[in-house]
């Protein structure tokens, strides 16, 4: 089953999809009995398959909710929730934040895709201004560092960098990660304002300031960026 991705199961049409920002395979149903496989892009459909045979039984007492029946996407602190509408508009309370999008237009289109993709991306950068940069200003203080600039972007392959004149750029899908991997990261970056190679006094610095990084980083490399 490599690229199957439509099926029927028991009356039940099945449609497997991948999103750039989906972390974990989640089972969605519609009223039309579609049931909706959304899982991240390195997920292989065989998979994806298994985990919804394994829950299938379950997926036949979903109780239909009238407005929100797609998966709701996590930030590290905040939900974003995604909800059927007269109207396209983002809107933030609290904890949520809400996606509201026509309910007479296809979720899977490019244009509501494309919309929600950019409400996803304005949540991450708001919690990465919120957090990393408070957060590598605390760790820099801690161990005396001192750096110039931080930069916030959203990058495929390079969740940090820093440049010659101590100027650090951050990848805002860091607030997909645990703390400990944020950390390291930082923790890297901010070695780097002193080191500006990765020899092995740089290693010997960053494992004074972080004793598990091999561990970390280990971690960060077999997890992909979800980038938005």
């Amino acid at each position: 089953m490599k690229n199957i991705k439509e099926e029927i199961i028991d009356g039940y049409k099945i449609k497997y999809k991948k999103h750039i920002f989906s972390k974990n395979i989640k089972i969605t149903l519609s009223k039309d009995l579609t049931v909706l496989v959304t899982m991240p892009i390195f997920c292989s459909y065989k998979i994806a398959r298994d985990f919804l045979y394994k829950n299938f039984e379950k997926i036949k007492n979903f109780k239909i909710n009238k407005k929100t029946y797609t998966p709701d996407l996590k930030t590290k602190f905040d939900t974003l929730k995604i909800i059927k509408s007269d109207i396209l508009k983002i809107q933030k309370k609290k904890e949520y934040i809400y996606f509201y999008y026509p309910k007479n237009e296809d979720f899977n289109s490019d244009k509501i895709q494309n919309k929600l993709k950019e409400a996803y991306k304005k949540a991450l950068k708001t919690e990465a201004k919120n957090y990393l940069i408070n957060r590598i200003d605390f760790l820099a203080k801690k161990h005396n560092f001192k750096y110039n600039k931080i930069a916030l972007k959203n990058q495929k392959t390079r969740f940090g960098s820093c440049s010659i004149k101590n100027n650090i750029n951050l990848n805002i899908n860091l607030m997909l990660y645990d703390t400990e991997v944020i950390d390291y990261v930082l923790i890297h970056e901010l070695v780097h304002t002193k080191i500006k190679n990765h020899s092995q006094n740089f290693w010997i610095e960053v494992e004074k300031y972080c004793p598990k990084y091999k561990i970390l980083r280990k971690k960060l490399k077999e997890t992909p960026v979800y980038n938005c």
